[in-house]
């Protein structure tokens, strides 16, 4: 089984994504799709007047403000762009793909935040974190040959939508279902020990070189890789999403892949 995680910055091929995605799948292979949606909530909040807002957190670690019309804007961009997308195209490729909101669970964060030099608690802020994933119904569905679409959202135990990390929820699924892989196609080749030079490309790492060497939002990607490992996950890789066949050339050797300890891929 195989757990894809494809970035949601603009770029992404994702008639490419799908296509290879859907091939895979057609191979035999059990796979689940979780997405993004940062490039097209970015387009549909600036379009709504409702301009993205970003936070710092004491650690330095930025991330979106997601206030109710934010999420409201990002549900849009992920659940009825997206997701609608990827279903589609998943679909014309010969995928049984289907989306589905309300598989993943968990509570919203304390969300603290840097506001004129002082931290402070957003309480109406929307985010949230992974807890329950439901594994019955996405092994009843992967069962059946369907290809479901999950997308960076989630439910409170209130009934609230969350916005969740994508990175992150991707590595909560593969832990939840034993998954032999995790892939996290992204706007990269891998991870990089310079950041302006793709030859500088590290083919594999071990947990703590990955998290000594991401930046900025590879930080995150490098968290979810530690947390797929850690819950068993054999095989973490990060790899691009903007050329054809991203999945199987990940799957390959492509990309960086990242393990407890460094192996050649």
């Amino acid at each position: 089984m195989i757990v894809v995680k494809v970035g949601g910055s603009a770029g992404i091929d994702r008639r490419a994504v799908a296509r290879d995605i859907a091939a895979v799948a057609a191979s035999g292979e059990h796979v689940v799709l979780v997405h993004g949606a940062s490039a097209e909530t970015d387009a549909l909040a600036t379009t709504l007047g409702h301009p993205v807002r970003t936070l710092v957190s004491p650690s330095g670690q930025q991330s979106r403000r997601t206030d109710r019309r934010t999420l409201e804007i990002f549900a849009m961009a992920a659940l009825g762009v997206e997701t609608f997308f990827y279903v589609e195209l998943l679909r014309a490729s010969g995928a049984e793909a289907l989306g589905l909101f309300g598989a993943l669970s968990g509570p919203r964060k304390n969300v603290r935040a840097v506001e004129g030099g002082k931290v402070v608690m957003l309480r109406d802020d929307f985010t949230g974190k992974v807890e329950r994933t439901d594994t019955d119904l996405l092994r009843a569905l992967l069962e059946r040959r369907k290809l479901p679409v999950i997308p960076p959202l989630a439910v409170s135990p209130e009934g609230e939508g969350l916005n969740i990390d994508g990175d992150r929820a991707a590595a909560a699924v593969a832990s939840a279902l034993h998954a032999e892989a995790l892939v996290i196609l992204t706007n990269v080749p891998g991870l990089l020990r310079d950041v302006g030079d793709p030859s500088s490309l590290v083919a594999a790492a071990s947990l703590e070189e990955a998290e000594a060497l991401a930046q900025g939002r590879m930080k995150k990607k490098a968290m979810a890789a530690r947390e797929a490992a850690e819950a068993g996950v054999r095989s973490v890789i990060l790899a691009s999403g903007l050329v054809e066949r991203p999945l199987s050339r990940a799957l390959a050797g492509e990309g960086t892949r990242i393990a407890r300890a460094a192996v050649a891929p």
